[in-house]
Formats: C-alpha cells, sequence, structure tokens
C-alpha cells in the first residue's frame, strides 16, 4: 500500500516537553501502531475522546499523524459501499467524500487529533490542541457541497447545530465567496447539476474558502489589539477605557478623566481614530460570524474567559482563540497561533491529497489510452493548487508575524504619544513660567569682565 505522506509538509513550532509517565508515554507513533494496528490508537485516546498523541514528539507533526491518517488517505481506500478500490479509480467526488469523512466524521481511525501536554493540568493543553474537526476549513469546505438541502459530505446533523456551524455568519458559502465554476449553463462544482463534480476546479475552490477564512481571522485579531471586539453596539468612549486600562493600568479611569484631567487629548483622539478605522475593517468579515464569537451571551465559555483547567473546544475554542486576549494582556495568544496552524494543515493536507489522487489518476487515464492532451488538462489543476498553496503558505506566515509585530508596536506607539503629550504639556503649563528666571539669573551671573 502507498501511503499518503502529507505530513512531511509542516512542523508544528513547539518547544520541547518532557514525556508523560501514563498511556501518553507510548502514543501512536510507537512501532506498533506504525505496523499499522490502528486500534491501538482508538485505546490510547479513549476512542477520540483525548488525543491520542500528546508527549515531545507533538514537535513534530510526522509522529503524531503518520499512523492514524495516512492509512484512511491512503492509494487503496474503503468506500463507502464497503469496497476496495484504487484512489485512482476516484471522481473528485469520492475524493471529496473520503476527506471529510476521514477528518470530520465519528470514524474512528481518522481524526488528526493531537495536542501538547499541560505543565500546570493533569492532562493536555487546550490552547494548543490540533483537531480536525474543529477546523474551519474543513468544515466549510465539506459543508459547501449539498444535494438538495442536505449536506453531502458531512453525516450527521448534529454538526450543523452542535458543531461549527455558529462560526459562520452566511449557510450559503457558494454564494458569498462566488464559488460557482459555470460552463454549459451548469455550475461544474455543484453536486445537483453535474453529480461527478469532475471538472471542478479545487485550486481555485478551495483557495478561494481559505483565503477567505485566513483574511477574517486576521481582520479580526488586528483589531483585537486595540481592543475592538465586534462592530455592533461600538462605543468610542468605552472602547478608549478599556485600552488603557488593559495595557496601561488606567483602571477606574473613565473617558472624561482620561481625556480632561490628564494631558492625553491629542493621544485620546488619534486612538479613537484607529479604533474606528477597525471598526469598519471588522464590517468587512465575510464568512465568520464575529458578533456571536465575540458575545458572551452566545458563546458563554466567554462568561468564565477561557479557563485553563478544563478543555475547550468546538465553537468555545474559536471563540476563545479570537476573543480571550482581553484577559490575557496579550492580543497573541497560544489558542489564537494554534488556531491559525490548524487551518494550515488541514488545507494542505487536502492539496496533498488532491495532489497523489491526480498522479493516480492519470496513470488510469494512460492504461485506458486517453488523449495526452487530457491527461496533461488534468495535470494542471493539480499544479495550480501546488503553486497557490505554497503562496497561500507563505501569505500566512508574513501575515502571523506581521500580527505579531504590530501587537508588539501599537501599544509602545501609543505609549509614546503618551509620553510626547506629557513632555508637551510640561513644557507649556509648568516650565515655561520659570524658564526666563533661569535666563535672567544666567545674565545677572554672568561675568562682565570675560569677552563675548
Amino acid at each position: 500500500m502507498k501511503l499518503f505522506l502529507f505530513v512531511s509538509v509542516m512542523v508544528i513550532p513547539f518547544g520541547v516537553m518532557s514525556s508523560w509517565e501514563n498511556w501518553q508515554d507510548i502514543s501512536c507513533d510507537t512501532d506498533v501502531a506504525k505496523n499499522n494496528n490502528i486500534t491501538q490508537c482508538d485505546v490510547l485516546s479513549n476512542d477520540y475522546k483525548e488525543p491520542y498523541c500528546i508527549n515531545s514528539s507533538v514537535d513534530y507533526a510526522l509522529d503524531c499523524l503518520w499512523p492514524a491518517v495516512t492509512n484512511k488517505l491512503s492509494s487503496i481506500v474503503q468506500t463507502s459501499d464497503k469496497s476496495a478500490k484504487s484512489l485512482g479509480q476516484f471522481g473528485l467526488k469520492d475524493v471529496l467524500e473520503q476527506y471529510c469523512k476521514t477528518l470530520l466524521s465519528d470514524w474512528k481511525s481518522g481524526r488528526i487529533y493531537f495536542a501538547r501536554p499541560s505543565n500546570v493540568h493533569n492532562g493536555w493543553d487546550w490552547e494548543q490542541t490540533f483537531d480536525s474537526r474543529q477546523s474551519i476549513f474543513v468544515y466549510a469546505l465539506c459543508s459547501s457541497f449539498k444535494e438538495g438541502e442536505e449536506m453531502s459530505f458531512v453525516e450527521s446533523s448534529k454538526y450543523s447545530e452542535d458543531f461549527l456551524a455558529k462560526v459562520f455568519q452566511t449557510e450559503d458559502l457558494v454564494w458569498t465567496l462566488k464559488l460557482k465554476q459555470k460552463s454549459w449553463w451548469k455550475n461544474l462544482c455543484d453536486l445537483n447539476d453535474d453529480p461527478s463534480i469532475n471538472d471542478c476546479d479545487m485550486s481555485v475552490y478551495a483557495t478561494e474558502i481559505y483565503s477567505a477564512i485566513m483574511s477574517d481571522l486576521f481582520k479580526i485579531k488586528y483589531a483585537q489589539v486595540l481592543h475592538v471586539d465586534k462592530s455592533e453596539d461600538f462605543d468610542s468612549k468605552k472602547k478608549v477605557e478599556e485600552f488603557m486600562s488593559w495595557y496601561f493600568d488606567y483602571y477606574k479611569k473613565d473617558f472624561k478623566e482620561l481625556n480632561t484631567d490628564y494631558p492625553f487629548s491629542q493621544t485620546i483622539r488619534v486612538l479613537q481614530s484607529n479604533q474606528q478605522y477597525y471598526k469598519r475593517v471588522l464590517d468587512t468579515v465575510k464568512i465568520i460570524n464575529n458578533s456571536v464569537l465575540a458575545d458572551d451571551g452566545e458563546v458563554p465559555i466567554l462568561k468564565k474567559k477561557c479557563p485553563k483547567s478544563i478543555n475547550v473546544a468546538w465553537v468555545d475554542f474559536v471563540a476563545c482563540a479570537l476573543h480571550s486576549s482581553q484577559w490575557e494582556w496579550a492580543a497573541i495568544t497560544p489558542s489564537f497561533v494554534t488556531l491559525v496552524y490548524n487551518e494550515m494543515m488541514n488545507y494542505r493536507v487536502f492539496q496533498q491529497y488532491i495532489n497523489i489522487w491526480v498522479s493516480e489518476k492519470s496513470i488510469e487515464m494512460k492504461n485506458d489510452q486517453r488523449n495526452e492532451r487530457d491527461i496533461r488538462r488534468f495535470w494542471e489543476k493539480s499544479w495550480d493548487f501546488e503553486w497557490y498553496a505554497g503562496l497561500q503558505m507563505e501569505a500566512t506566515k508574513y501575515a502571523l508575524r506581521w500580527l505579531i509585530d504590530f501587537n508588539m508596536t501599537y501599544p509602545f506607539h501609543i505609549w509614546l504619544l503618551l509620553y510626547q503629550e506629557t513632555m508637551k504639556d510640561f513644557r507649556d503649563k509648568h516650565l515655561s513660567p520659570i524658564v526666563t528666571l533661569f535666563y535672567s539669573l544666567s545674565e545677572k551671573l554672568q561675568n562682565v569682565q570675560l569677552p563675548s
């Protein structure tokens, strides 16, 4: 069996942690698991109620991802009718179904689920837990394909109610992101128009979904640096008070005090202008339902300030990754970094899976003596997808780096403005009345015998 070795595409940037003394110490990267004894992973993860890999090897996704996922996304795959089929015999619909059911459903040996251990609590660190069922990209991609009104690749209705549906502000991602690919009066990516969807170009379809998700996530998080959590019910004065108390310990100081009793009026106007700008940025968020994720009434976990001692999952995880920074004293939290890398990983898994499928499919086409031009056109989609994915990986890493820089420098920028305005106020109001006296005294004490 030729395994689908996608795992080399990403290394998770974690520090080395010591091994655990219980079941985690013999995680799924043991010889037993590598010999395809997938049952071992089920036992270790308590039927996937806990991550199947919690030890020092989580620093490298290879060790944790090898046993469970690669055997489901391999070149010989079990289909829904329990018949073995070569990957090259798959159509695009089969590929999507296999990907979604492996990473998203309750199948026992497919879910990507591993974590970093916690030094504080006896278990794992939910802020650094990677879970394919918590991937916004996976759910968005799989739920976008419908037959009638039913999602074709999301098995149970419970997922639409309890899983990640609340994360989205629209149920029709195809319309919102303009994902239709029209040809001969039909949508090539619509199961109702074309049940096989073999002509749907995933290099465009999937990259548009990933780009929209990343764009929304970074818009929300940039606004968080300025303590702007949502655009609804935006109170400029209140946001200034929260920002000043968050970064500069001006507790119990209302807007009037900050604007009049302190020499900060110019800085406050700059801060208000910047916050108004990012409020408008949040108005441009396309698919993420930020107003719900920022509302502790809709997502009750926010009332608990995203506790460290309990596992936080599903919609709660996304909400805490985006909005727990108010209690962390820093906009960039481990949970947000994990959220970003989880999306990158699952998107890259999909791209690599499509790439392997195209390779196997082209062999089948050659065996069927298909036209060389058709085979080349088929390969071009894979090359485009690989090129787009490479660009998006680089763009995401740069975006994260720039966000970290902005998170560090913007509060410092405001602090410098506060300092500058304070010094200016001291010079104008307190220094000028006495500086004349110093000049006069200097002239009086000057030795007149010295040459000028």
